[in-house]
């Protein structure tokens, strides 16, 4: 079993771990920061397995082996004019060593999260059990949505099966709603505070049953389009009880300004002094575009910053909408001085929380499913607390500033500024009641979602542009390269054709537009 172990060091930073360790730093026969696979504790390895589900989730600017990818090609992010970009990364003609590393990072951080799963079984502890479950869950969905058929069943059991079987996709989702339903129940039969190393909910088992109610809606809502699902996608509905997500799900270890433990998504764009760094992505001209065409400049001047201006500027909001410049994909692009980098919206500060799931997320997850008829609910009134979680989430608030007598300056809230933005008349991307369809309902939830997820969940914007065709104008590589067919799956990394080459091959021939199950 691969644990994450080896980081014990760096998760000394950790809070919460310090304070769960004291009794064991007194024993003299044990070295706290060398712990073995028999003296690891799941309140241990529980933090450091999240702070990786946080690098894989909420840090796209990392690179390819996060979803840098899924932001660059639904228009997120863009790349710079400064550097001569690989092919492949422009054509949609993916290899087996494209974003490899992601298979990789994803079993790795379930083999932690079936250690905390197992550990906490053998404890009798329900919690840590739970946990382990619903994570696990959380990273196979991720797994089949990105590659369809996947190694489950006979996966994470080290040398018992070291060449694990690929499990059919689909199966695999049927048996993940089984594990979530598991996972709810032991987290009602676990009790505050029973836990340590919980970064993401404090050892609150109602947030936890809140966050796997919304994780299976995702699940189930990825099925939409299936004709034949729609009597067991009724079913599996009518199990969740307790609540969705109602606030943003981040998850913080205690993120300190050093080597290794600032934030991922920070780190990744900043330095330990506070410059900023990131130049090989910038800002996407698509959604510049589509901001400035629907009045949704607040926000946008939240996510990028102006060309040439400090991200930390408080008043950038006053800066000039041509100051916001970024790159379609597959162009060669405008140099880095002439684009936009990243903004105070999305890059606080080192110590900001890493975002797994949003609340804006949550709430039009929510207004699908009403709409779709799955869940009762005002679907526009959940849409609309979407618009205005995300303008939360990026502090998208406004200052408007009379020059001549500050005194009579006012500040709108966010929830204001979101409030004046949905309600624009007869904007169909916008406003609710301008929409005349069920299909126009949908659209406009997942626009709305796509904007809310910029440089949070870049996987989830990719899900649903495969799931629905939405946004519905995102443009396909502008390069010459170009093989003009949106990707729609990733490939099997080459190292699992090297260690497990039995299983892999009894695939097939893959190609990236060959659709993963629940593409209709």
């Amino acid at each position: 079993m691969k644990l994450l172990i080896k980081n014990i060091l760096s998760i000394s930073l950790f809070t919460v771990v310090i304070t769960s360790c004291k009794k064991q730093v007194l024993d003299i026969n044990t070295d706290p920061n060398n712990p073995t696979t028999s003296s690891a504790t799941p309140g241990l390895v529980l933090p450091s397995a999240l702070r990786n589900l946080a690098i894989t989730y909420n840090a796209p600017t990392i690179g390819n082996n996060q979803f840098a990818f899924a932001g660059i090609w639904l228009g997120h992010i863009g790349y710079s004019g400064n550097y001569a970009i690989s092919t492949e990364n422009l054509s949609y003609a993916l290899t087996n060593n494209f974003a490899a590393g992601l298979w990789a990072n994803l079993y790795d951080n379930n083999n932690d999260f079936d250690f905390i799963y197992q550990k906490g079984k053998t404890q009798g502890n329900p919690f840590f059990e739970g946990i382990g479950l619903l994570m696990k869950v959380y990273n196979f969905q991720t797994l089949v949505d990105n590659y369809n058929n996947v190694p489950y069943s006979t996966a994470l059991q080290g040398t018992v099966y070291s060449k694990p079987t690929y499990d059919n996709g689909k199966a695999v989702y049927d048996d993940l709603a089984k594990q979530i339903d598991a996972a709810v129940a032991l987290f009602k039969t676990s009790v505050a505070g029973t836990i340590t190393g919980d970064i993401m909910f404090g050892g609150d088992p109602s947030k936890w049953i809140k966050f796997a109610n919304t994780v299976k809606l995702r699940l189930l809502l990825r099925q939409s389009e299936l004709p034949d699902r729609q009597a067991y996608i009724a079913t599996e509905i009518a199990k969740i009880e307790g609540g969705y997500v109602d606030a943003d799900v981040k998850i913080n270890p205690g993120y300190l300004n050093s080597d290794g433990k600032q934030n991922p998504l920070w780190a990744s764009n900043f330095n330990t002094a506070g410059t900023y760094t990131q130049d090989f992505f910038r800002a996407a001209q698509y959604s510049i575009d589509f901001f400035i065409a629907h009045n949704d400049t607040i926000r946008m001047k939240r996510i990028y910053t102006g060309v040439g201006k400090d991200n930390k500027d408080a008043m950038k909001s006053y800066y000039p909408n041509s100051m916001y410049q970024g790159n379609y994909f597959g162009d060669q692009g405008l140099t880095n001085s002439k684009t936009s980098g990243f903004g105070y919206g999305v890059l606080r500060s080192f110590d900001q929380g890493s975002i797994i799931m949003t609340a804006a997320e949550s709430y039009f997850l929510q207004a699908e499913a009403v709409v779709r008829g799955w869940i009762p609910g005002d679907a526009k009134a959940l849409y609309e607390s979407g618009v205005t979680a995300s303008h939360v989430t990026l502090d998208a608030g406004l200052l408007i500033r009379n020059v001549a007598n500050t005194a009579d300056s006012v500040k709108l809230t966010p929830a204001q500024t979101a409030a004046l933005y949905y309600s624009q008349p007869g904007d169909k991307e916008v406003n609710w009641d301008a929409t005349t369809s069920t299909a126009e309902e949908i659209a406009i939830i997942i626009r709305q979602k796509w904007v809310a997820l910029a440089l949070t969940n870049e996987a989830e914007a990719f899900n649903d542009y495969r799931r629905l065709k939405l946004p519905a104008d995102i443009p396909l590589s502008l390069s010459p390269f170009s093989t003009g067919k949106f990707p729609q799956r990733l490939l099997y990394p080459q190292r699992e054709y090297e260690v497990n080459s039995e299983n892999v091959l009894q695939q097939g021939t893959i190609k990236p537009e060959d659709k993963v199950w629940w593409i209709k």
